[in-house]
């Protein structure tokens, strides 16, 4: 699918964690990417949307339930974050959130590439010219390993992303350097600014 940036409305939600969600339409269809909290200041009550998660951490899943939602998309790794507020890391940080809600696989709905490290089922999401890396790749840097693993799991999620992010880095060589990288967190950049920015990427 084709998706201009000019296209994509971005909204800081979740509080002092900044998250970025995003807003488009494609085909008449309302799309909402990691919908923090109060996400609802940007979205009609009345609006139907569907979600798309690139992640199951809670600063990207705590505004569902402001949502009127048709369908959630999340890999089936990080599907457990949606009720377990430990994998979600809810717990951690503020009262623990749960939203039972079905879920469609975003493997078989959207271009997707696994990226383990920063969670088991992270997942970045490709459209034809713009990607969403969640928290896997923002325009400096990638994300922690070290969150809710135990640490005996450090090691195994430290090489995870390690291999991530050098599939990814050979991948976005091949890739058209205007399109955009549209992160978890941050600045959106071309690949091309990524390149420049990001010590992981050069």
């Amino acid at each position: 699918m084709k998706l201009a940036i000019e296209d994509i409305q971005i909204f800081k939600t979740s509080g002092e964690f900044e998250t970025n969600t995003y807003r488009f339409t494609i085909d008449g269809i309302t799309y909402i990417v990691d919908p923090g909290l109060n996400v609802r200041k940007y979205i009609d009550d009345n609006e139907k949307v569907d979600v798309i998660l690139t992640h199951g951490h809670y600063d990207h899943i705590c505004g569902l339930p402001e949502l009127n939602i048709d369908k959630v998309y999340i890999s089936p790794e990080d599907s457990i974050a949606l009720t377990d507020p430990t994998s979600n890391l809810s717990v951690f940080f503020t009262e623990p959130f749960s939203f039972e809600i079905e879920w469609y696989n975003i493997d078989e709905h959207f271009q997707t590439i696994l990226a383990p490290g920063h969670t088991p089922g992270s997942r970045i999401l490709l459209f034809e010219g713009v990607i969403f890396t969640g928290d896997v790749v923002f325009s400096n840097s990638i994300g922690r390993v070290d969150l809710y693993v135990d640490k005996s799991e450090h090691a195994t999620m430290r090489k995870q992303m390690t291999v991530t992010i050098k599939h990814l880095r050979e991948l976005f060589k091949t890739l058209p350097q205007d399109w955009y990288i549209c992160p978890g967190h941050g600045e959106v950049v071309t690949i091309e600014r990524l390149f420049r920015l990001n010590p992981f990427f050069k």
